[in-house]
């Protein structure tokens, strides 16, 4: 773990440092959280307007006269769907998982900066700057940073101090409306 020094030169410039800590647990809840809200409440439309149009195609053939196919095609449809749900979680769990490896850590420091956030763990870690961040999605006790549509950053905030979380808050909402 690194320890945070203020008096060292390299963290002279950070308005906030604390440490975090990633568990099996924070990264499940991260990662359901991420793809259910992509898909569900990001795109609500472009998921639920096709999964409509096959329910209604389903009832259509069942009362059509084929009963069997329409059950058939609604089942194919509904497991379809619970694969790639489940494909697109285990992906991210498993890049999360080999970033962390990569990383050196579980246990990292968040160094906040006017500039930006670095989340130091391990020999090379750059800075993320506050314009990139395209959102803050806060779940139980941790945010996912949106990065891009398929990209975000964990961070747990479990004993986080909340100056330092609002400072967040305040950095993205300033670099969104600029």
């Amino acid at each position: 773990m690194t320890l945070y020094d203020p008096r060292t030169p390299d963290y002279a410039s950070d308005r906030y440092a604390f440490n975090i800590a990633y568990d099996e647990k924070t990264l499940r809840r991260a990662v359901s959280g991420f793809v259910t809200s992509a898909v569900f409440q990001d795109n609500a439309i472009r998921t639920c307007l096709p999964l409509a149009l096959i329910l209604l195609a389903c009832v259509g053939v069942f009362f059509g006269g084929d009963a069997e196919l329409g059950v058939e095609l609604f089942v194919a449809s509904f497991l379809l769907l619970a694969i790639f749900l489940l494909a697109g979680w285990r992906m991210h769990m498993r890049e999360l998982r080999r970033r962390l490896a990569s990383g050196g850590g579980r246990h990292p420091l968040v160094r906040l900066r006017e500039e930006g956030l670095v989340i130091e763990s391990g020999p090379s870690t750059p800075m993320i700057e506050w314009p990139r961040i395209l959102e803050i999605r806060a779940l139980e006790d941790v945010w996912l940073l949106i990065l891009a549509t398929n990209h975000f950053i964990v961070l747990p905030v479990r004993g986080a101090p909340g100056e330092a979380l609002r400072f967040i808050q305040d950095k993205v909402r300033a670099a969104r409306a600029a």
